[in-house]
C-alpha cells in the first residue's frame, strides 16, 4: 500500500488482504475536488497501471475508512471477476442506443397525447439521450452498491454509524434526482427510476439491518405510504400517484434483489468468494432489466468497450436520432439548444 497518511489498524488489514488477494498494490489519493462517494482508478477497468483510490481531502477517521472499504470491496469484485476471466461491464452500442431512444420516444409520445402542456420538440430530442444515459448510469451502478455495502457492513463492524448515515443522504439525494423534471419525463421512466432506489434501500434496510434505513421512513415522499391502511392504500388518489407506482413496482424489484442476492455476507475472503459476488450482481442485473423491458438496450462486454463507447456517445445519439426521425431532423438541430 502506497499512503503516508495515518490509518487505523482494522482499514490496514482490509487494504493488506485485498492486495495479497489480488496480487496488486493500493495506492490512496487525498483530493479535493473528489466525488464524496469517492473513485476507483482500477487496472481491471481502465488502462492504467496501478489500482488508486481516491477520496475527498477533508474525509477524517470513520468516513475516510469507509470510503477506502468501500472502493477496496469493489475492487475485489472486480479483480476477482478478471482473475476468473469473466470480467464484463454493461455497454451499449449504436443499435443498442437507437432502440432505447426508440422506446422513450415512443412512451414520450403517449404521455404528451395527456399533457395539456406540451413538451417543445427540441426538449423533446434532448430528453431521449439524457434518459438512456441516465438508466444506464443507474443500471450499471445499482447492483454493487447493495453488495458493496453489506459486504463492508458484515466486515467492518467499527463503520457502521458512519456508514449508516451516509446511506441516510444517499437514499434521499437518489430520490430527489429527477424530480424536478417529473411533470418533463414519460412517466413510465420516473417510476422505473424511483423504484430502482427504492429496492435497493429497502434490501439494504433488511439486509443491514436497520430500520432507519427503511424508504417509507427515510424519504419523505414516502412517508406518506408508512401508516396508510390497506384500504386507503388502494383508492384512485393514492395508486395513481407516480410515488405509489415507485413503490409497488419497486417492492417487484426486491424480489429480483432477494432472490439473486441470496449471500453470506461473512464468508471467507477468496478469489472464488468475490468472483460469486460479481456472478450474483450481473444475475441481479439481467433480471431487472428484464423486468423493466429493456432488454435490448444494454450489452455486456469487456471495459475497454465501454470506454470506446462513452468517446463515441455523442455520435451513436446523433446516429439514432437520424434513425428515429428521418429526414424530419438536421444535424445541426440534434444539439440545438443545448
Amino acid at each position: 500500500m502506497k499512503t503516508n497518511m495515518p490509518l487505523s489498524k482494522p482499514i490496514r488489514r482490509y487494504i493488506a488482504e485485498a492486495e495479497r488477494l489480488l496480487d496488486t498494490e493500493i495506492t490512496l489519493l487525498r483530493k479535493p475536488e473528489a466525488a464524496p462517494a469517492g473513485t476507483l482508478i482500477d487496472v481491471y477497468t481502465y488502462n492504467v497501471d496501478k489500482n488508486v483510490i481516491i477520496f475527498p481531502a477533508n474525509y477524517i477517521g470513520l468516513l475516510k475508512d469507509f470510503v477506502i472499504a468501500k472502493q477496496c470491496t469493489y475492487l475485489l469484485v472486480k479483480g476477482a471477476a478478471a482473475e476468473k476471466g469473466g470480467y464484463l461491464v454493461c455497454s451499449f452500442n449504436p443499435e443498442s442506443v437507437y432502440r432505447g431512444m426508440r422506446q422513450i420516444y415512443l412512451d414520450a409520445l403517449k404521455d404528451e397525447v395527456k399533457k395539456d402542456k406540451k413538451l417543445p420538440v427540441n426538449k423533446l430530442i434532448e430528453m431521449l439521450f439524457m434518459l438512456y444515459r441516465q438508466f444506464h448510469e443507474d443500471i450499471s451502478e445499482l447492483p454493487w452498491n447493495p453488495i458493496v455495502n453489506a459486504r463492508v457492513y458484515h466486515r467492518m463492524e467499527q463503520l457502521r454509524k458512519t456508514q449508516l448515515y451516509i446511506l441516510l443522504k444517499d437514499g434521499k439525494k437518489d430520490m430527489d434526482e429527477m424530480s424536478d423534471m417529473m411533470e418533463i419525463i414519460p412517466r413510465r421512466y420516473f417510476v422505473l427510476d424511483k423504484s430502482m432506489f427504492y429496492a435497493r434501500d429497502l434490501y439494504l434496510a433488511k439486509t443491514l439491518p436497520s430500520d432507519k434505513l427503511m424508504p417509507v421512513i427515510n424519504i419523505p415522499q414516502m412517508k406518506k405510504f408508512d401508516h396508510l391502511e390497506v384500504k386507503e392504500m388502494l383508492t384512485t388518489r393514492w395508486t395513481h400517484t407516480a410515488w405509489y407506482q415507485s413503490k409497488v413496482f419497486g417492492d417487484n424489484m426486491l424480489e429480483i434483489m432477494e432472490r439473486y442476492l441470496r449471500i453470506d455476507w461473512n464468508g471467507e475472503i477468496s478469489l472464488d468468494y468475490f468472483a460469486d459476488l460479481y456472478k450474483s450482481g450481473v444475475n441481479m442485473t439481467n433480471a431487472l432489466i428484464a423486468y423493466m423491458t429493456m432488454k435490448d438496450w444494454f450489452i455486456w462486454e469487456k471495459p475497454k468497450h465501454l470506454l470506446n463507447a462513452l468517446d463515441k456517445s455523442e455520435a451513436y445519439e446523433r446516429e439514432a436520432l437520424t434513425r428515429i426521425f428521418g429526414d424530419l431532423i438536421e444535424d445541426q438541430n440534434v444539439k440545438g439548444g443545448r
